[in-house]
């Protein structure tokens, strides 16, 4: 999920990954946060303030990205959501963009600045890119049925107030509320459906919080 989002959230004139800096973190958690209670690793409890989340199957996941947020979570018990999500979302930016860039999706530009790096990738499979985006818009402005990979992209979005990413600022507020009724999980397998729900329920205040905070430090 969270290399959909990064793939997405990739400008191909300006090379930028358009991801907030003060929620990237926070952002690339939840998405983390979404595939792991979509295999069944992570599970919600409670509603608003009393939300936690636990580990419900601290076996194996099967994806190096996700292994690595999951082991900073698994021994850790009932969690609060915003604890969680931080220690989800910690290098994982870093970590997908180089295996968009293994994968050939995309590829550093080598861009430098005073000697330093940018972070600059140029997208190579637009193709992949391109269709991403096109079904991500379909199912905001065309009321298409959302999937497993569209639902929880859309939720992320809405809840990191990032929709523009795929739609024109005059088609937001309708984006908006179609985005609601998808984050409601209605594209999720049954028996994942409620906890989908849960976890995008959640995942806009977390994000709300991380902005608040990064922008109180800055």
């Amino acid at each position: 999920m969270a290399q959909d989002l990064l793939l997405v959230a990739l400008d191909p004139s300006t090379h930028k990954v358009r991801l907030s800096s003060m929620t990237s973190d926070a952002t690339l958690g939840g998405a983390v946060l979404l595939d792991l209670v979509a295999t069944g690793h992570l599970a919600i409890t409670g509603q608003g303030r009393k939300a936690r989340v636990l580990v419900a199957d601290p076996g194996p996941v099967g994806d190096a990205v996700l292994e690595a947020s999951f082991a900073r979570v698994r021994q850790r018990g009932r969690q609060k959501p915003s604890s969680a999500v931080g220690r989800l979302g910690k290098g994982v930016r870093a970590a997908e963009l180089a295996r968009l860039s293994d994968s050939g999706a995309i590829a550093p530009t080598g861009q430098r600045l005073l000697g330093i790096r940018l972070e600059r990738h140029e997208v190579v499979d637009a193709a992949r890119r391109d269709d991403l985006v096109a079904r991500t818009r379909a199912v905001l402005l065309q009321d298409q049925p959302a999937d497993a990979t569209t639902g929880p992209l859309v939720g992320l979005l809405l809840a990191s107030d990032q929709l523009t990413l795929v739609v024109d600022r005059a088609d937001r507020k309708r984006a908006t509320s179609r985005a609601k009724v998808v984050s409601e999980g209605d594209w999720a397998s049954e028996g994942v459906r409620q906890a989908i729900a849960q976890a995008q329920a959640l995942l806009t205040g977390v994000i709300v919080s991380s902005a608040v905070v990064g922008g109180s430090s800055s």
